[in-house]
């Protein structure tokens, strides 16, 4: 697949304050929200490449089991780093089942699935008020994980990388599907975001050995939904939880009824 055939379409989304889904990051986001993902982005802006020869530029953002906030997360280091002044792109490949496109109030038709799979255009949606652009899923596939593993997808994610300062890819739990595993042979680090009460240890450990027999690249994990009044700090905010809860309504490989 030439470049010249990865043609896209661009809709202008407008504000992120305009969306439905209130767990986004904004100017008026509680301080310990903002000061969270600002020290989360920190991390990842010294994160480098396996071999040690660049800084990571390309992100996938996976969870070890679902309902632990890796969609939420995704979305708010892609509007981190924007808010940066970095040219971001934020990617949603969880086609299982994605949630993007929710919380972000779009009516998508056509998104990477479709583009992938040669049945449609890809739109890619722009904010008015930062340098960010999201690709929705569109289509869901009846087979996931053959177009992650595709000649496409790694031919996109290179025209993409060569396009966008950053690149943050949402995909599903790494520890019900191969899909994170896949994706994280074609991206420069891996995050694992677990949540605080519910990820187990051993569940933890499994995220990333996972990652580590794929040849991935662990740039981190993320703690969501930390209650910080449990925590001795010198410093005390009211705001009581880092993070959102957030949880799939359905099991994944299941149709919901």
């Amino acid at each position: 697949m030439s470049r010249q055939e990865m043609q896209t379409r661009r809709t202008d989304r407008g504000t992120i304050s305009q969306a439905a889904g209130h767990e986004l990051l904004t100017n008026d986001s509680p301080f310990a929200i903002k000061e969270a993902y600002v020290k989360l982005r920190t991390g990842l802006l010294f994160c480098m490449t396996k071999d040690g020869k660049r800084q990571c530029k390309t992100f996938a953002v996976t969870s070890a089991n679902p309902g632990d906030g890796k969609s939420v997360t995704s979305a708010n280091i892609a509007i981190s780093f924007a808010m940066l002044g970095k040219k971001t792109l934020l990617i949603d490949c969880d086609m299982r089942k994605p949630m993007q496109r929710k919380m972000w109030g779009i009516e998508s038709k056509h998104g990477i699935c479709d583009f992938l799979a040669n049945i449609g255009d890809c739109e890619v949606f722009t904010e008015k008020s930062l340098p960010l652009s999201v690709i929705y899923t569109g289509t869901l596939p009846p087979n996931p994980s053959e177009l992650l593993s595709s000649e496409n997808m790694k031919h996109f994610i290179e025209y993409l990388s060569e396009q966008y300062e950053y690149i943050i890819i949402d995909t599903p739990p790494i520890n019900t599907v191969a899909d994170a595993q896949i994706v994280s042979t074609l991206v420069d680090g891996m995050v694992v975001v677990t949540k605080s009460g519910k990820t187990s240890s051993d569940e933890l450990k499994y995220a990333i050995n996972a990652i580590d027999q794929a040849g991935g690249n662990m740039c981190g994990t993320v703690l969501n939904c930390v209650n910080l009044k449990s925590l001795k700090s010198s410093y005390r905010y009211k705001y009581s939880k880092y993070g959102y809860k957030y949880s799939y309504k359905y099991s994944y490989g299941k149709n919901s009824k």
